[in-house]
């Protein structure tokens, strides 16, 4: 399984090196994994980055799961309409 740690602040600047590593992800052809109990703030830009991640890894019948989201992360995700599709809709029994 290829796990994707978040960092605590995931800001615009950071979408760069995110992309790298969640296509570097996505080639393991593992299932994957992200852990998500340290995000405190996230931008949209990288909401989207995560729901391009999910959409690809679907198309390739690879599963997605989410560790841990920190309350921060599922509420910016609800905010943008992104946590169902994300997955965090149900977050809480994750």
């Amino acid at each position: 399984m290829a796990t994707i740690e978040c960092q605590a602040e995931w800001d615009i600047a950071a979408a760069s090196t995110l992309h790298q590593q969640l296509l570097s992800a996505l080639q393991t052809g593992e299932p994957l994994e992200i852990d998500g109990q340290a995000v405190r703030k996230i931008h949209a830009a990288v909401l989207q980055l995560f729901l391009s991640l999910t959409n690809e890894a679907q198309s390739l019948g690879l599963p997605v799961r989410w560790r841990n989201p920190s309350p921060a992360l599922v509420e910016s995700a609800r905010l943008l309409g992104l946590a169902d599709p994300l997955g965090l809709g149900e977050a809480d029994s994750v």
